[in-house]
């Protein structure tokens, strides 16, 4: 009878973990989608390694920016990653029509 339940606690032991891994790459997946939208890059399975290179700047702009300016915005941060990375020339210098405007978010640029 010990026997027993050692396997089955074992095997939902099995279960929970393989759920909680299944669970973490989907919101990672997720999450890397929706950075590509906001970069405007197509989110296909197939990425490459310039868009790569792009998801990963833009998550260290904006990770960087969280930290230098704690009260800005989520959606501050990201206008002024996006800004940052068409300036180094990651992303393409041209915007979605109405996708983002820097008066929307109350950041006025200025030149």
């Amino acid at each position: 009878m010990k026997d027993v339940m050692y396997w089955v606690l074992l095997g939902l032991a099995a279960t929970v973990a393989l759920l909680l891994m299944l669970l973490a790459h989907l919101v990672t997946n997720s999450r890397k989608r929706q950075t590509l939208k906001k970069l405007g890059l197509p989110p296909g399975s197939r990425r490459t390694t310039q868009q790569l290179g792009a998801l990963h700047a833009f998550e260290n702009t904006n990770t960087q920016l969280r930290k230098s300016f704690p009260k800005l915005s989520d959606q501050q941060r990201e206008v002024i990653a996006r800004d940052v990375l068409r300036d180094r020339g990651i992303i393409p210098k041209k915007r979605k029509p109405g996708a983002h405007s820097s008066t929307t978010t109350g950041i006025q640029k200025q030149g």
